[in-house]
């Protein structure tokens, strides 16, 4: 027991403590918490991807480099030698024997392309057109061939006939002095514009169907023709007008400026004794032979220039012609229709044949162009019909 006691006081001396000490207790506080470290690894993951990325490209670079030195010691074992094949042309054997026909055959009668051939029907499609029989009451589908011709094809051009203005400058004695004259007389181009024609409303939608009135026949006789007299020659006076369609009459030119001319009086030559001799036995004192110089400037429809102008001589009381349009006549005549007779046709008017519609937008001295006519339908396609042999003259 001895032994035993001398260990329970040996303890129990240690667990003593000696009065008025103070004993401190351990600092027991919350445990870490683990989102606190993982939050600290998320705000360095973008330099942990920059890194990777770094890391990849570098080694990306590193193995492209490698494949290039690769390459290029392939290349340098390969041979650069030019070597030489094939054979040298025998100029003999290559050159043409007929050299001189070609050229000859190029410079004055080389070959032409036909678009007009029955073997193909690109530009020359086949055209069908269904005609009714009246006797049977069967609709035959007839195709359109020159042996045969059906619709435009059909369609001839049977005259051509100018329309003629004149103008004439004129010197006389009136007086005692000489004096000048100038006239222009344009009675059979100007016509009714379409726009001004006056049709029922069911019938407005026909109006250039139907063939313009001359204003001849309307009782405008009198604006078709201009005299002015007293003018003097000047280089630097503007051109005076000439016709009719002024005045309360100048709206008219909206619709054909066409209908304006003006001259330009420049200069003309002096009479000689004989001369005035002449002019004073004639009854109406005209003096011949004196020759103008003027400018004639007539306005256009439908061009880029609003004015046409064109130097002139002209002599005494002698006329100058001028065309100022034409007018077309034509004939249709098939297998399975009559003849008609189709008359006064000017530029702008339709027509329609065979139930498609067409437009005359240029007639000539010795030919008139059609147009299908897309605003009916009409693909657009032109027709140029040349005046046929026989016809009336056109004049000179």
């Amino acid at each position: 027991m001895g032994f035993l006691d001398s260990i329970l006081k040996k303890k129990g001396a240690e667990g003593e403590q000696p009065e008025g000490s103070v004993v401190e207790k351990a600092s027991v506080g919350p445990k870490p918490n683990p989102l606190a470290k993982l939050k600290g690894v998320l705000n360095h993951l973008e330099k942990i991807i920059l890194g990777l990325v770094l890391v990849g490209v570098a080694v990306l670079s590193v193995k492209q480099l490698l494949n290039a030195k690769k390459d290029m010691s392939v290349i340098d074992e390969e041979s650069t030698d030019v070597q030489l094949m094939g054979r040298m042309l025998n100029l003999a054997e290559e050159r043409p024997s007929n050299l001189i026909d070609l050229v000859n055959k190029a410079l004055e009668k080389p070959d032409a392309i036909n678009l007009e051939g029955t073997n193909h029907l690109v530009f020359n499609p086949r055209v069908w057109k269904e005609i009714f029989m009246t006797n049977t009451g069967q609709a035959l589908l007839v195709m359109d061939s020159p042996n045969e011709p059906l619709g435009i094809s059909a369609l001839r051009v049977t005259g051509i006939t100018p329309n003629k203005a004149y103008l004439k400058a004129r010197a006389f004695i009136g007086g005692g002095f000489v004096r000048h004259e100038f006239t222009w007389v344009d009675q059979d181009y100007p016509v009714q514009p379409y726009a001004m024609m006056r049709l029922a409303p069911q019938m407005a939608p026909l109006r250039t169907f139907l063939p313009q009135q001359p204003l001849s026949r309307l009782g405008m006789a009198p604006l078709l023709s201009a005299r002015q007299t007293g003018w003097t020659p000047s280089t630097n006076s503007p051109a005076r007008p000439l016709h009719g369609f002024m005045g309360n009459n100048a709206y008219w030119l909206r619709f054909n400026p066409e209908f304006e001319l003006m001259v330009a009086f420049k200069k003309f030559s002096p009479a000689t004794p004989a001369q005035l001799g002449g002019a004073r036995q004639s009854p109406a004192q005209t003096i011949p032979g004196v020759v103008y110089e003027m400018d004639v400037i007539q306005g256009t429809k439908g061009g880029v220039y609003p004015y046409e102008t064109n130097s002139v001589r002209a002599v005494s009381d002698v006329p100058i012609e001028y065309i100022r349009g034409y007018v077309a006549s034509f004939a249709y005549e098939t297998k399975y229709h009559k003849k008609l007779e189709l008359a006064g046709f000017r530029e702008g008017r339709r027509l329609m044949i065979d139930g498609e519609v067409f437009r005359v937008f240029r007639i000539t001295g010795d030919a008139v162009s059609l147009v299908s006519d897309p605003e009916y339908g009409g693909n657009g396609k032109i027709y140029d019909k040349p005046l046929q042999r026989g016809a009336p003259p056109v004049g000179p």
